[in-house]
This record gives structure tokens, C-alpha cells and sequence, in this order.
């Protein structure tokens, strides 16, 4: 009687092992990228979200609003009447503390910056906010406010600058 070869070798199994283990390291690092992306994007929409809720609330309740930038934060005011101070005035209303830091378009830093809405909901405090970590490849990374408009946009290159294409 001929007895066969059946089954595995150990250095078939190890073979084996260390193909999906090299699988799994590669599909590890993909995902960390993919979650990073995520939330960039989650962040700026939330972003979007508030900033086009604090022009809203303007319009419908005839106070200025105005949301306060911090690297890490953001806070958001109600001011009773015209002729209260920006700075030191206001009701707080609500805060907000983000995972990603923020920068202007340019890198530089957010604090203390502020984006002001009239009673009409319009703001001359036009500026472009930056969700770093930068180049993440993430769809959404930037947002630009402008008078009456507030989009969402994606960091690219031109030339030796940063520019948020707005989509």
C-alpha cells in the first residue's frame, strides 16, 4: 500500500500566514487614511452647518451673530443690540470643540478670529478656514465665507500658494 502526500506543509502554512498578515498591514494602514478622511470631512460639514445656522439664526431673530475661532474650538455669540462690542460682548450661546485644527487658507493661525452675521444674515469678515491635517485627500477640507455664501471646498496647489476650490 502507497501512502500519499496529503495535506499542508509547515512551509506551505507559514507561506500562508504571512501573505495575509502582509494583506492585513496594508488594509490596516488604508483604513487609518480612510478614517482620517472621514472625519475631516464630517468636520467640515458640521462647520458648514453651524456657520450657516448662525447666519440663519441672524436673519430670524434680528440680532447679530458672530462665531469666535479658536484652533481647536469655536463659539458662538448673540448680541442684543447693533452698538454691542464684537469682542467683548455678546451672549455666549453655544461652543464647540473640533478634532482637527484650524488655520486660515495660508496656514496662519485661527484664534480669535471672527466671522460676524448682521440682522440680513450677510458678513464683510470674508475668510477661508483650513481643516488640517493638510493634503489628507479628504473631499472636503476647506470652507469659504464669503458676503451672502458660505461653500465648501477642497485645498489644492497653484504655484508657490494654497487655494480652496470651492464645489
Amino acid at each position: 500500500m502507497k501512502l500519499g502526500n496529503k495535506g499542508f506543509s509547515l512551509i506551505e502554512l507559514i507561506i500562508v500566514i504571512a501573505v495575509l498578515g502582509i494583506g492585513a498591514a496594508i488594509a490596516t494602514l488604508n483604513f487609518n487614511q480612510w478614517v482620517r478622511k472621514a472625519n475631516i470631512e464630517k468636520q467640515a460639514k458640521e462647520l458648514l452647518t453651524d456657520l450657516n445656522d448662525a447666519r440663519l439664526q441672524s436673519v430670524y431673530t434680528k440680532k447679530r451673530h458672530s462665531v469666535v475661532f479658536q484652533p481647536n474650538s469655536y463659539v458662538f455669540k448673540e448680541y442684543s443690540s447693533l452698538n454691542e462690542d464684537t469682542e467683548d460682548g455678546g451672549r455666549v450661546i453655544t461652543s464647540k470643540n473640533v478634532a482637527n485644527q484650524m488655520t486660515t487658507l495660508s496656514g496662519g493661525s485661527l484664534a480669535d478670529s471672527i466671522i460676524e452675521f448682521d440682522i440680513r444674515g450677510f458678513t464683510s469678515d470674508w475668510n477661508t478656514v483650513r481643516i488640517n491635517p493638510a493634503y489628507s485627500g479628504a473631499a472636503y477640507d476647506c470652507i469659504v465665507v464669503s458676503n451672502a455664501r458660505t461653500n465648501l471646498g477642497k485645498i489644492e496647489k497653484s504655484g508657490s500658494s494654497d487655494v480652496c476650490n470651492q464645489k
